[in-house]
């Protein structure tokens, strides 16, 4: 065993130096409705404030952002199921943007789009000049520690296969789906009568609601009829503010991490964001915040550690 841990040591030390995992990079964020803001510069300016938004397909900016900025922009028409209300949104996209986000490399979507965010600022509670989407964390494993307020990065590492770095697994750990750049994770619903449903749910961290039910799912499980209840939420998004009735579930699991208790609103959208048939619903901040989320995008996987 002596022999064999010299070898390790004098032949492998090298090799281990060159996989080790790179430091994470902490991002220059404020927290605010248990959304995360980066203070992001675009093309040397700023400071901007952008969300960080796994709900986000795409990295945008507001055009009174790309005013400032002096961007010129193209019309894209209008698209269907961009926000939660059932209108179609006007798209706008600009060319030659450089969003730098703390030491992070520089990032260039191309294209940018712009969209009006600054809506949501009330909200919020917090300043939006944009949002940094999936297309942005993509390539990284992103971590949102909700107790200290913190966002930080990091590369994927060859050599660790514990998305939370450590070398045993956490008991919420899962494996995400990640198509068109929506990132859904399986997850079981225990309903009000007990009974166990299976859904994909759209992680959402740029939202600040908990979890919201898409029409489609809610239909097919009938749960607007089998479950009544005098509650209502609003959600708001970038296209208005739609309303659904609030029921309260038992529980939410990913794999062993079990959030109990948790309202959930059942959309009644013919359209938008929740009338979506690609996942069964949106888990937003108002949950996530009780755990330190781990998003390995390289290698689809999540954790879930509770705080």
């Amino acid at each position: 065993m002596r022999l064999l841990a010299g070898l390790i040591a004098l032949g492998l030390a090298t090799q281990a130096s060159r996989v080790q995992a790179p430091a994470s990079i902490v991002l220059p964020v404020e927290h605010a409705s248990n959304v995360f803001f980066a203070r992001t510069t675009i093309n040397g300016a700023g400071p901007f404030w952008l969300t960080i938004d796994t709900g986000a397909t795409l990295t945008v900016i507001d055009p009174a952002t790309a005013t400032r900025l002096g961007l010129s922009t193209s019309d894209a028409g209008r698209r269907a199921n961009v926000g939660v209300a059932g209108d179609s949104v006007r798209m706008v996209t600009a060319q030659s943007a450089r969003l730098q986000v703390g030491t992070l490399p520089l990032f260039a979507p191309s294209p940018l789009y712009v969209i009006s965010v600054r809506g949501n600022s009330g909200f919020l509670g917090h300043h939006i000049d944009g949002v940094l989407g999936v297309d942005f964390l993509r390539r990284h494993i992103v971590e949102f520690d909700y107790r200290h307020g913190r966002v930080s990065l990091r590369p994927a590492s060859p050599i660790r296969s514990d998305p939370a770095g450590r070398p045993d697994a956490p008991s919420g750990r899962v494996a995400i789906a990640l198509e068109g750049n929506v990132l859904v994770a399986p997850a079981t619903l225990t309903l009000p009568d007990g009974e166990q449903v299976t859904a994909r749910l759209l992680i959402d961290t740029g939202s600040n609601g908990a979890l919201t039910l898409t029409s489609p799912f809610v239909s097919r499980h009938r749960l607007a009829d089998r479950f009544q209840s005098q509650r209502a939420s609003a959600s708001v998004g970038i296209n208005g503010m739609v309303f659904a009735r609030v029921i309260e579930l038992r529980s939410v699991a990913f794999g062993q991490a079990i959030i109990t208790s948790p309202n959930a609103a059942l959309s009644r959208a013919t359209s938008g964001l929740h009338a979506s048939a690609d996942f069964d619903g949106i888990i937003g901040a108002e949950l996530l915040r009780h755990f330190r989320v781990v998003i390995d995008f390289p290698r689809r996987r999540l954790a879930l550690e509770p705080r």
